[in-house]
C-alpha cells in the first residue's frame, strides 16, 4: 500500500490498550517528506468527539468513508511505516486536509 496525503488508512494505534489496537489514521503529509512512500505523518481519528475534533461528514470525502460518525483529531499525530498499515479506506478532499492540516499547526506554534 502507498497512500498519498488525504488518505484515510488504518494501522495499530501506540495509544491504545488490549487486543484491538487498530484506528483509522488520516495522512496528512506531502511527497517533500524525507521518507516518502517509507513513513508518515498521521492524525488518528476517532469515533468520539472532542471540542476540537473535526467532523468527518459525508460531503468532505472523495472516495470511501468509515463505517460510523467519525471525528479526525488533530493534536493526536503518528508515525506509522508503510509496513504497519493494513487497510485502505478512502481519501477525502484536498479543501479538508488543508482544514486539518492548519488545525494541527495551531499546536505547533509559539505562543
Amino acid at each position: 500500500m502507498q497512500p498519498e496525503r488525504g488518505d484515510v488508512v488504518r494501522s495499530a494505534d501506540p495509544f491504545k490498550l488490549g487486543t484491538d489496537r487498530q484506528r483509522p489514521w488520516l495522512i496528512v503529509n506531502n511527497d517533500t517528506h524525507p521518507f516518502d512512500r517509507e513513513q508518515y505523518i498521521a492524525v488518528a481519528i476517532s469515533t468520539t468527539e472532542y471540542a476540537d475534533s473535526l467532523a468527518l461528514e459525508s460531503e468532505v470525502w472523495e472516495v470511501g468513508g468509515v463505517p460510523r460518525e467519525s471525528f479526525v483529531s488533530p493534536w493526536a499525530v503518528h508515525s506509522p511505516r508503510a509496513e504497519d498499515l493494513v487497510a485502505w479506506q478512502g481519501r477525502v478532499k484536498n479543501d479538508f486536509i488543508d482544514h486539518v492540516v492548519d488545525e494541527l499547526e495551531l499546536y505547533l506554534q509559539k505562543q
